[in-house]
């Protein structure tokens, strides 16, 4: 006997399916990621910490000329050598240490140090010293060595002292293998980079005063897998750059430290990732403030964007936490797919192309954004999971506080966006945040207060606003479906308002006033 077909049945097998595929592909997009996840992607080389200087004599030298050393062990020097360098050159298997006490060189023809061969050259740093290199290097140094300290080797610099460093024509201290830096105080000011260690540069602590006509701190390696990376623990940086700041090709990984950065370019800048847990950054940009090709993790830490033309930007971007606010001549966070949108005719010029695989998500901590552009953006999907988002938008019609090409989603946190009414958007039908989205019969001056109160008289939004605007976009898990709520503007009721759905719109958004045109890209 044939059983009947159940088509009912079958149907809610369909419908389960899909609606377990979806939740896949949601739970993908909600991923959490945090900036620990990176340091799969490098790999660190500690082998100077492995080194038992017992094993080596120590030789003093007193400087008065060049001086070569052929075989590994310590070094200590002290003097002056008015024309000439120190050289190195020593079994590829074996390590050399320089003890620079107090002393002075300047060569006339190319590095004061030059490292053509060793295991690891370290380099302790005593009292104070000061390097200068030559005008003109001669035939004999290639590009990889054209650096007051040049070395072929993995290079660490350590001590309780001081190196000063003047380059004028090319790096500062150029290291063609791994670059570390234990502690020390380095001022340099470099024609070219500052620092730049081709494999890695490794900053564990110290105090940097770094001025270059180029790059301040970089690593260049583009071809070994976990190689080409920036990581810093700690230590406390002023950088001023010609063009960027701290770029690496791989990945630059930040921990902790206080940086004062003002570049021509980007200030913090990789081809591929980014990821912050903490430090103190004050950013002056002339381009980006923090800029990531692929993705760009903020686990924490106090980030001023002081100046900038975006502010954060990459292709994925996630904000897990820390206290962040941003002044932006275009977008304060964009995400977006490709290479880098800096402004035209700037250095790494080149426009972001629409995305689906773009994310922005904020999962918490403080965040203020002040654009001209849009002040939060992604070309792909926009979450608000948590945290504390207040968003100054642009005065110009062309741009919006709030925009996404594939939708916004508010599960978590507080959201204030205020911004003009024409490119205006809500925090998304799909949220679980009820959200209200404002559209203003006048347009708001400058340095309007506006508050949204409870039932009861307490305020559930409050924000001063930085410019004019014309629309308010707000979600708050305070909001109670059913609950009647009013809008103040200085201190007089505005408006009475009901939550009548997951997004309640309040306002006629075909009458608000129009702010003027966008502004002209730099």
């Amino acid at each position: 006997m044939k059983q009947k077909f159940d088509k009912t049945a079958l149907i809610m097998v369909a419908l389960l399916i899909v609606v377990l595929i979806g939740a896949i592909i949601l739970n993908r997009y909600h991923e959490a990621k945090d900036s620990s996840k990176l340091l799969g992607t490098i790999s660190l080389d500690n082998g100077d910490e492995k080194i038992d200087w017992g094993r080596y004599p120590t030789t003093d030298i007193a400087l008065s000329e060049s001086y070569t050393i052929s075989r590994p062990g310590a070094y200590h020097f002290t003097g002056k050598i008015s024309d000439g360098l120190i050289s190195i050159k020593v079994s590829k298997d074996e390590p050399v240490k320089i003890i620079l006490d107090h002393v002075s060189i300047k060569n006339t023809k190319g590095p004061a140090i030059h490292c053509a061969e060793a295991d690891d050259l370290v380099i302790e740093l005593i009292g104070e010293n000061t390097l200068e290199d030559a005008e003109n290097y001669d035939t004999t140094y290639d590009a990889d060595t054209k650096g007051v300290v040049s070395s072929k080797s993995d290079t660490t610099f350590m001590g309780d002292g001081s190196l000063t460093i003047i380059s004028h024509k090319e790096d500062g201290i150029i290291a063609k293998d791994d670059l570390k830096f234990i502690s020390g105080t380095y001022y340099i000011s470099a024609a070219d980079d500052a620092i730049r260690g081709k494999d890695s540069v490794y900053i564990k602590n110290g105090h940097f005063n770094l001025t270059a006509g180029a790059d301040t701190i970089k690593s260049t390696n583009q071809y070994d897998a976990g190689k080409g990376f920036v990581v810093i623990e700690n230590g406390e940086f002023n950088l001023e750059a010609g063009a960027k700041g701290i770029k690496a090709i791989s990945s630059i990984l930040i921990y902790d430290g206080k940086y004062q950065l003002q570049t021509y370019d980007d200030a913090i800048h990789t081809d591929n990732y980014i990821g912050i847990s903490g430090g103190e950054f004050e950013i002056h940009s002339g381009d980006d403030g923090i800029h990531a090709n692929k993705e760009l993790i903020i686990d924490g830490g106090k980030i001023s964007i002081l100046k900038a033309y975006e502010g954060l930007e990459a292709q994925v971007v996630t904000i897990n936490g820390g206290d962040i606010s941003i002044l932006a001549l275009d977008d304060g966070i964009n995400a977006g797919g490709g290479a880098d949108s800096s402004a035209t005719n700037r250095k790494g010029a080149g426009a972001f192309d629409a995305d689906l695989s773009c994310k922005l998500t904020i999962n918490g901590g403080k965040l203020y954004v002040n654009s001209a552009g849009d002040g939060i953006d992604s070309n792909g999907y926009l979450y608000f999971n948590g945290g504390n988002v207040v968003v100054d938008g642009p005065t110009n019609n062309g741009n919006g506080a709030l925009d996404s090409g594939s939708g916004i989603t508010m599960t978590g946190g507080k959201v204030v966006a205020v911004g003009t009414s024409s490119m205006a958007v809500n925090l998304g039908q799909k949220s679980t945040i009820y959200n209200i989205s404002v559209y203003f019969s006048d347009l708001l001056a400058k340095n309007t207060v506006i508050e949204v109160k409870n039932p009861a008289g307490d305020n559930i939004i409050s924000h001063t606003s930085a410019k004019t605007f014309s629309h308010l976009a707000a979600g708050s898990d305070q909001f109670i479906l059913g609950e009647t709520y009013s809008i103040y503007l200085n201190g007089e009721k505005y408006q009475a308002f009901t939550i009548s759905g997951i997004v309640t719109t309040i306002g006629d958004t075909g009458t608000s006033p129009q702010q003027g045109p966008p502004p002209a890209r730099p």
